[in-house]
């Protein structure tokens, strides 16, 4: 009888335990909430993070959204996010709903201490008057025409020498592959002519990781207006191995100091110093880690906890920050980099300025705004007086302090702009040159039309023997290229920047047909199935430009205008849509100017996709180039 009486006394104590680890798996009110909005049936405390982690968390949602329906319940643990698909919901929420998640952060990684500061004041996750400021530092510097005319020459440079190492590449991989069968691609070797990613492939050139450097090249000159060294053959000073790279920045949970590192600034000429081009190697290594630890197959195990027992998120913070794995470790050490690097460009930019303003009667001032548009003298540190960064500086002077941005939020745009601008310029690059590579006649109607506005490309001309076509490119010579803004117009279609959009519900949503998405809901704006719906887009699957143009537009034209929105919409659109386009078709009008360009025998079709910030090939895309 005392046995027993023990034991239910146990029981008895274990019961509040179990009835809230019963009602944790379970969550009966969120899934009160979300019971007329259909969806796949999910696991019990997990939802659908399984299938997101053995697969494509894309993929998933288009085969739930044919099946269910174009508003669907995705459980990201025990949390419905209300997926929608619909073109004119998309448009309706997208105006209506300008905040994203109150957390979004803790959706793609736990971030702590300063590194948490610096990403919660970045225009792509604040609110608020931090998110206006931020914003309108965007919008000084990259949405009008006139500012986006006076960055084209620095994307051209870095477009000239893109398709020079391609050339460089596309020759030592022709004479590898040419001697034993060897190959020895963006320093992978192997022997092997079998498809495998990790040895490269005979012959051919890995594009997504080129496109990669190429805008990683553009969009350091435009942020920082330094030389990021990614377009040369070797780099000095990158990597986790340098010695400022693992400098006082590589704690786990703060970072952002100025740390130590060397000075001097850039030469007048706008010629980077070593000092430069070794703090811009440290930005695109430091970089590179974060893209990578925002996959899910590399991000902390805080995350999935923080997805499954968002009751307990300052639990799991606190671990991260105390207890931290070794996927949070490289993430926090990475991000620190950035800050540190960032702030010392900061610091050398105020005392340069400051000593030439003693110096010139503070003519220095004037001169950063009166130089010729894409310049590049150099006027405070390694930041080039028609940067992004340099505006950002420039803005703060007498501005007043509501209007003034923090050093915080000054490296937290600065890095958006990395972040932003890397992913979406590359992809976008490299599924542009897959789908020409697999539609000869697309590609051929493009070579023609760049070569009838720009010429033919000759080799030895511009500086270095990049080679060039006819002449600079200029926004007036872009515009003339019809044909292949509507390449990367349908490229975005199939592969859109940003294939879903966050928003968060500040109140209930009716949706209509009795849908109603409660209060504090997660809404995600499923782009990339409505650009692939049957009812939006005739053939969706099919790559047809043609549908961007008048001669198309009837017969292969959306059903519903909103039906393309590759780049989001609303006030939450991507302030940097234009740059990236302007980034992007810089590239394709140089590289095909040159190249003539087929897929590699070896690459498996179709395309194994990811889907992270962006979704971009798995095992990237492998190419053949040939001089036309």
């Amino acid at each position: 009888m005392l046995a027993l009486s023990w034991q239910l006394f146990a029981l008895a104590s274990l019961s509040p335990a179990l009835l809230v680890l019963a009602w944790a798996i379970i969550n009966p009110v969120e899934r009160w909430r979300a019971r007329k909005i259909p969806g796949p049936p999910g696991l019990p405390l997990l939802g659908h993070l399984l299938a997101f982690a053995t697969g494509d968390a894309t993929d998933f949602t288009v085969q739930s959204v044919k099946k269910y329906g174009n508003v669907v319940a995705i459980w990201f643990g025990n949390r419905a996010w209300i997926t929608i698909a619909d073109p004119a919901l998309i448009r309706k929420l997208g105006f209506k709903l300008i905040n994203r998640p109150q957390r979004m952060t803790d959706f793609g990684h736990v971030l702590v201490g300063h590194n948490a500061d610096v990403d919660n004041a970045g225009a792509f996750v604040a609110s608020g008057e931090v998110w206006r400021r931020g914003r309108r530092a965007f919008e000084a510097s990259i949405i009008h025409p006139a500012s986006l005319a006076a960055h084209l020459p620095a994307i051209n440079r870095c477009a000239n020498r893109f398709v020079a190492r391609l050339a460089r590449r596309a020759a030592a991989a022709s004479a590898a592959a040419a001697a034993n069968g060897s190959t020895a691609i963006n320093g992978k070797a192997g022997g092997s002519t079998a498809f495998d990613p990790a040895k490269g492939v005979p012959g051919a050139v890995e594009i997504l990781t080129e496109a990669g450097n190429y805008t990683m090249a553009s969009v350091g000159e435009v942020a920082y207006g330094i030389d990021f060294g990614t377009l040369e053959d070797d780099v000095p000073g990158a990597g986790p191995g340098n010695t400022y790279f693992s400098s006082s920045s590589s704690g786990g949970s703060g970072g952002g100091g100025s740390g130590g590192g060397g000075g001097g600034s850039a030469s007048a000429s706008g010629t980077a110093t070593p000092t430069t081009k070794v703090l811009g190697a440290q930005l695109v290594e430091a970089s590179r880690t974060v893209f990578r630890c925002l996959q899910v197959d590399r991000a902390t195990i805080y995350l999935p906890l923080n997805l499954m027992f968002p009751g307990l998120r300052p639990l799991w913070r606190w671990m991260a920050e105390h207890l931290p794995d070794a996927a949070q470790r490289e993430n926090m050490r990475a991000r620190s980099k950035v800050a540190e690097v960032s702030r010392l460009l900061m610091e050398q930019w105020q005392a340069n300025k400051a000593a030439a303003a003693v110096a010139d009667g503070d003519k220095a001032g004037d001169k950063g705004s009166g130089d010729k548009a894409g310049g590049f003298k150099e006027v405070g540190g390694g930041i080039s007086s028609s940067s992004f960064m340099a505006a950002m500086m420039e803005g703060r002077r007498g501005a007043s302090q509501e209007e003034r941005l923090s050093d915080i939020e000054v490296i937290a745009q600065g890095f958006t702009f990395i972040i932003a601008g890397y992913e979406t310029s590359s992809n976008t690059t490299t599924m542009a040159s897959f789908l020409l590579a697999t539609h000869p006649a697309a590609q051929q109607r493009m070579a023609a039309e760049i070569d009838a506005v720009l010429g033919p490309w000759r080799a030895g001309a511009g500086a270095g023997g990049e080679g060039a076509g006819a002449g600079d490119i200029t926004p007036e010579l872009l515009a003339k290229l019809p044909y292949t803004e509507a390449v990367l117009q349908e490229t975005l279609r199939l592969y859109p920047a940003a294939p879903y959009l966050l928003r968060e519900a500040k109140e209930a949503v009716d949706l209509g047909h009795g849908r109603v998405v409660p209060k504090d809901s997660v809404l995600v704006l499923h782009v990339h199935s409505m650009q692939r719906d049957p009812d939006v887009w005739p053939q969706p699957e099919a790559f047809l430009p043609q549908r961007f143009l008048p001669e198309g537009a009837a017969a292969l034209g959306p059903s519903d205008p909103n039906g393309w929105a590759p780049f989001g919409v609303g006030a939450r659109m991507c302030v940097g849509h234009k740059l990236a386009m302007m980034v992007t078709k810089v590239a394709l009008v140089r590289m095909y100017q040159r190249f003539r360009v087929s897929l590699a025998p070896e690459q498996p079709l179709p395309l194994k996709m990811k889907t992270g910030l962006v979704r971009v090939p798995a095992d990237g895309v492998w190419l053949r180039l040939e001089e036309r």
